[in-house]
């Protein structure tokens, strides 16, 4: 879906991006990630043409970027910003409906996307149609943002920072939001972060830059289990590489039959992290719990020795590869 080929970026003769090549396939969620002034945000703003590249190729789906009149280009790619650029005179239904009006949709068609999109996104239309954005709270107006990048049903959707200003809660909520979004609609999403738990828990792809190059790009869990170098280590986490490593698996995958003795009082559930897992024995000071439904009935335990064993042998089959 998008192809950037040694594509580079020069202000004033200093390169912001150089000698980029990237492949992002259609309906994956691609994160950028690195330390700020890496070339991230003007990597996806070059996506849309915000920003004109200075060398190498960007396509979309085949076609270059070029080819597009600018305007029609961006007004078919999503975009959500840190700050939801929401126009502060308009109220919630009119800002969502922009880029449909600017296409000239019908009117009927305008209200049928937008009633659709609010729904989806837990903003029920007789609350919040007629709010305008002073009067919604920070996660409140980004799912406004969100809503209006995807009113016109993009292929492509970039997001620039977009829960950078929340609080830790109401970013742990849309961020939640976010993947259930994704996992219905297989939106091709760009997704700029400073947050490494943030890429990890949402994106199937990782691309780390440094210095406006890429240093190492690949699935989340690859990329934790073999950073290439000091500074993509550090980034991941370093020492915490194994629980940020935890934090993509589920217990289902790891939990073992229930044993004779009887369960444990400490209770986690099947779709739990194993981090969230390995907390609560820490916690609770226990070297097992029992697994359950979401019906709170028993269907399995997980062990603290099967899992330390389990990544022994994880880490020799990786060395003997």
């Amino acid at each position: 879906m998008i192809e950037l080929c040694n594509v580079s970026k020069f202000f004033d003769q200093t390169p912001a991006v150089e000698e980029l090549t990237l492949s992002i396939p259609k309906g994956k969620f691609c994160a950028l990630v690195g330390t700020s002034g890496c070339g991230k945000s003007t990597t996806l703003r070059m996506i849309n043409r915000l920003l004109t590249h200075s060398s190498g190729e960007i396509e979309l789906d085949g076609q270059s970027i070029d080819a597009y009149d600018p305007v029609l280009l961006r007004r078919r790619i999503g975009y959500v910003i840190q700050n939801t650029g929401l126009f502060p005179h308009w109220n919630v239904a009119r800002n969502i409906g922009l880029v449909p009006r600017l296409l000239k949709w019908p009117t009927a068609q305008v209200n049928q996307r937008v009633e659709e999109l609010m729904g989806l996104l837990g903003l029920p239309v007789s609350e919040f149609a007629h709010k305008y954005p002073h009067q919604l709270s920070g996660g409140q107006a980004q799912r406004v943002g969100v809503a209006r990048a995807l009113a016109a049903d993009p292929d492509i959707l970039l997001m620039d920072e977009p829960f950078g200003a929340l609080d830790p809660i109401t970013r742990e909520k849309l961020q939640e939001m976010l993947m259930q979004l994704q996992a219905r609609l297989h939106k091709t999403i760009v997704f700029v972060t400073h947050d490494m738990d943030e890429a990890l828990r949402l994106a199937d792809m990782l691309v780390v830059m440094r210095d406006g190059r890429i240093v190492q790009q690949g699935t989340p869990l690859s990329l934790l289990q073999k950073p290439t170098d000091s500074f993509v280590d550090s980034l991941l986490g370093g020492l915490e590489r194994g629980l940020k490593q935890a934090s993509l698996t589920r217990v289902k995958d790891h939990m073992a039959p229930l044993g004779p003795h009887l369960p444990a009082q400490s209770r986690v559930m099947t779709e739990q992290t194993l981090r969230q897992a390995l907390s609560m024995m820490l916690r609770d000071h226990c070297e097992w719990l029992t697994v359950v439904d979401q019906h709170d009935v028993p269907v399995g335990e997980l062990s603290l020795r099967k899992l330390v064993k389990e990544a022994f042998q994880a880490q020799e089959k990786s060395r003997d590869v």
